[in-house]
């Protein structure tokens, strides 16, 4: 059963029990606590087992509490109709677009998690008119498609450029239009962990990896 928290809120929040319960999300609030969203979308909880502040780090605590008492847990999320959180993403992750709309690059990202052809995706566009993203492939997978495609030669590229768009489709399908993918580039080296841009969980180093393929993803919005 999956639940939500953090070491300031000692540690639960949200628990997903045996009488209520529901795989996409990470349950409803426990009766000891209160939690809810900022106009941001931010989770933010107070109680009796959330903490009242850092040891002698007055500015820290300032800023971990809204005005009248909130603590401000950095994670976006939203409740369902039957009030399970679901957890969205990081605040800091999430990306504004230039018409306003703010967008959770993980949101975008993870649904690919079961596209055998894609090692990894990542969302780029803050501040900017449409989004984008970076495409490391499966190459084991995207070959044997390939060969069983029959596609040989100099055909090879363009087919594979293709396979992976039809990823990207896929997937914008599922989305509103100001997340769906409008480019994309397909990058390497992989993402490893020896590289600094995957966590020894395996999850993505989003900082690191703008900061090593910006100058890439940036060239999407000059392209035609």
């Amino acid at each position: 059963m999956e639940g939500y928290g953090l070491t300031e809120t000692s540690p639960t929040l949200t628990l997903n029990r045996p009488d209520a319960f529901r795989f996409d999300s990470v349950g409803q609030v426990l009766p000891s606590v209160e939690v809810k969203l900022a106009e941001d979308g931010e989770i933010l909880a107070r109680g009796p087992s959330v903490f009242s502040g850092y040891h002698k780090d007055p500015d820290a605590t300032r800023e971990a509490f809204t005005d009248d008492g909130w603590f401000k847990t950095g994670d976006v999320g939203r409740f369902t109709e039957d009030n399970f959180l679901q957890i969205i993403d990081r605040k800091k992750d999430i990306l504004v677009t230039a018409g306003g709309k703010n967008v959770a690059p993980a949101n975008i990202e993870q649904r690919f998690a079961d596209d055998p052809l894609v090692a990894h995706v990542v969302v780029y566009g803050d501040g900017q008119k449409f989004l984008v993203a970076g495409v490391w492939p499966n190459e084991a997978a995207v070959e044997a498609e390939l060969q069983r495609r029959g596609v040989a030669g100099e055909a090879r590229e363009a087919a594979r450029r293709e396979l992976l768009g039809q990823s990207i489709e896929r997937v914008n399908a599922q989305l509103a239009s100001y997340e769906t993918l409008k480019k994309f580039a397909v990058l390497e080296p992989a993402l490893t962990v020896e590289s600094g841009l995957l966590t020894a969980t395996l999850k993505v180093r989003r900082k690191k990896v703008y900061e090593a393929f910006g100058r890439s993803l940036a060239a999407l919005y000059e392209a035609p």
